[in-house]
C-alpha cells in the first residue's frame, strides 16, 4: 500500500503542518532497508539470467564445433573447372594431383518407341495394358508386389503411369524415374535409373540397371550405362558416379567433361570400359590448408568464451559482487581449456592442450587469445591438430579418456544450467525465494506504516480540536473579565 503525505492546515498547536509525515518517515528505516535489498537482489537476478544467456551461447558454439565439418579448413582449386570441380572437408590432406578424365558415368535410360507413342496427352492406355521392368535385379510393375495391376493401367494416361512408377517403393535402392516426352508428334514414356553407372549383380556380372521392359508397347535403350573412369597421378579410378567421393581422402571430385586426348579401354573384355587407355591432357587439383578459415572458426569460439568473462568482469563490482557462482563458472571454464585432450592411447600428440598451440590467458582479465606465432607454427606442423583437440570423442561405451574441448565445454555448461540441479538454476531459485520474502516484508511494513499514519493523524486531529476549544474558552473568559473591569 502506497504511503501518501498528510498535512493538517491551520495548526492551533503551532506544530509543523507535515508533522505526521515527519514522524512516519522516521519509522521507514526498516522499509528502506527492505527496498535496498530488493533493488540489489533484483539486479543480481537479472545479472545471473544474462550470464546464463551468454553461457548458453558458448554452449551452442561448442556443440557446433563438435563436428569436424564445422571447421572446413581446406580450400580446393582446379586448373580448369570446365572439366573438374572439387571440394574438401576437414579430413583432407594438403596435396596436388594431376587428373585425367576418360569417361563420364551415365544413367541407364529406356524410351518408348515412336511407333508405340500416344497421339495426345489425355489418351488412356486401354484394355489389357501392362508394363513391367527389372531394375537392379528386381522385377517391378504389372503383376508384382511392388507395382500395379493391369486393370489399373487401362484408364491411365502416360502421365498417370509415370506417376505410378515414381511412387513405387524401391526399398534401399535409388529407384527409377519415369517421365513423359513429347517428340513433336507423339507422347512417349521414358524410364531412367536414378543411380548412374553399370550394375553389378551379386555374382560380379556387369550389365544394365534397367532390363526386360515388357508391355504392350515397344521400348529401346537410348542411353547405355557406363562408369566414370579417371586417372589420378597415374592410377586408374573407376566410379559409378561423376561425383567421386572415395578416391582422395576428404575430397569430392565433380567430373564435368572428358579431358582432351584421354581414351578408355575394356581391360577384361566384359563389354564395359574399365580402364584408361591413354592419358591425355590433365587437370591440376590443389588442396591447401586454409589457415584463415581455421582462425575464423577459432575466433568464433574465443569470442563466445570471452563474452562470458567480460560480463562477469563488468559486473563483479555491482550486481555480481561477491557472487560465488559467477566466480566458480569462470574457474570451471578455465579448467576445461587447461585439461589435456586424450584418446584411447593417452594424451593427443603432438598437441594435447590449447596452450601447447599458443592459447594464452590474460592474467588480469581472464580473457583468452592465441599467440599468432605459436599458432602459425603449430598449424604448419600439424594442421588438423587443433581440430582433434576440439572434436575428439568417446567411440565406445566404457571409454574413460578425456574428450575434446568442444564436448567438455558443452557438457560443463549443460551441467551448470541444468533445470533440475544446475548451479545457476539453484542460484536463480535462491534469489527468487529471497525476493518473494522481501516482497512480503515490504507489503507488511507498508501496512504497518499506514496504520501508524492513521493513528498519528487521529491523535493530532484530536489535539488540534482540544487546543482550539481551549483557545475559544480562553478567549471568552478574557472577554468577560474585561467587561467586569470596565
Amino acid at each position: 500500500m502506497a504511503l501518501g503525505s498528510v498535512t493538517i492546515s491551520g495548526m492551533a498547536s503551532g506544530l509543523p503542518a507535515d508533522m505526521v509525515d515527519q514522524l512516519v518517515n522516521a519509522q521507514k528505516t526498516r522499509l528502506k532497508a527492505y527496498e535496498r535489498d530488493q533493488t540489489f537482489f533484483t539486479g543480481q537476478q537479472t545479472a545471473i539470467g544474462e550470464l546464463e544467456t551468454k553461457m548458453l551461447a558458448l554452449e551452442a558454439k561448442s556443440k557446433e564445433l563438435q563436428e569436424t565439418s564445422a571447421w572446413s579448413p581446406h580450400t580446393v582449386t582446379s586448373s580448369n573447372e570446365d572439366y573438374i570441380t572439387a571440394s574438401a572437408d576437414s579430413t583432407a590432406l594438403a596435396s596436388i594431383h594431376s587428373i585425367a578424365v576418360g569417361q563420364l558415368a551415365t544413367y541407364d535410360t529406356y524410351a518408348m518407341d515412336a511407333s508405340s507413342g500416344l497421339a495426345t496427352a489425355t489418351t488412356t492406355l486401354g484394355t489389357g495394358a501392362n508394363l513391367s521392368f527389372t531394375y537392379n535385379g528386381t522385377l517391378y510393375g504389372t503383376g508384382t508386389t511392388s507395382g500395379f495391376d493391369s486393370s489399373d493401367l487401362e484408364t491411365m494416361t502416360l502421365s498417370d503411369l509415370a506417376s505410378a512408377i515414381n511412387g513405387i517403393d524401391y526399398g534401399d535402392e535409388e529407384g527409377v524415374s519415369a517421365s513423359v516426352l513429347y517428340d513433336g508428334s507423339k507422347y512417349r514414356l521414358l524410364l531412367t535409373a536414378k543411380d548412374s553407372g553399370v550394375y553389378t549383380d551379386s555374382g560380379g556380372t556387369k550389365g544394365s540397371r534397367i532390363t526386360a521392359v515388357t508391355s504392350g508397347f515397344s521400348f529401346t535403350q537410348t542411353v547405355a550405362p557406363q562408369d566414370a573412369i579417371l586417372n589420378i597421378d597415374g592410377i586408374d579410378v573407376v566410379s559409378s558416379s561423376n561425383q567421386v567421393t572415395d578416391a582422395l581422402t576428404g575430397v569430392t571430385l565433380n567430373l564435368q567433361e572428358v579431358t582432351s586426348s584421354t581414351t578408355v579401354t575394356d581391360s577384361d573384355g566384359d563389354g564395359y570400359n574399365d580402364a584408361i587407355g591413354t592419358v591425355g591432357s590433365t587437370i591440376k587439383v590443389t588442396i591447401q590448408n586454409d589457415t584463415t578459415a581455421m582462425k575464423t572458426v577459432l575466433t568464433g569460439f574465443l569470442d563466445s568464451y570471452n563474452a562470458v568473462v567480460d560480463y562477469v568482469n563488468t559486473h563483479k563490482s555491482d550486481t555480481l559482487s561477491g557472487d560465488t557462482v559467477a566466480r566458480s563458472v569462470l574457474s570451471q571454464m578455465r579448467s576445461v581449456l587447461n585439461t589435456a585432450t586424450q584418446n584411447s592411447s593417452g594424451d593427443l600428440a603432438p598437441y594435447s592442450t590449447l596452450a601447447s598451440m599458443g592459447l594464452r590467458t590474460d592474467q588480469k582479465t581472464g580473457k583468452i587469445s592465441f599467440d599468432s606465432t605459436s599458432l602459425d607454427d603449430a598449424l604448419a606442423y600439424d594442421f588438423n591438430g587443433i581440430t582433434k583437440l576440439f572434436t575428439s570423442e568417446h567411440t565406445s561405451t566404457g571409454d574413460t579418456f578425456t574428450e575434446g574441448v568442444a564436448f567438455r565445454m558443452a557438457d560443463l555448461i549443460d551441467e551448470l544450467t541444468s533445470s533440475t540441479d544446475g548451479a545457476l538454476t539453484g542460484r536463480k531459485d535462491g534469489l527468487k525465494a529471497r525476493l518473494d520474502r522481501l516482497e512480503k516484508n515490504i507489503e507488511r511494513e507498508n501496512t504497518r506504516l499506514e496504520q501508524v499514519r492513521e493513528n498519528l493523524t487521529k491523535k493530532f486531529s484530536n489535539l488540534e480540536q482540544l487546543i482550539t476549544r481551549m483557545n475559544s474558552s480562553s478567549g471568552s473568559l478574557l472577554t468577560s473579565l474585561s467587561k467586569l473591569g470596565g
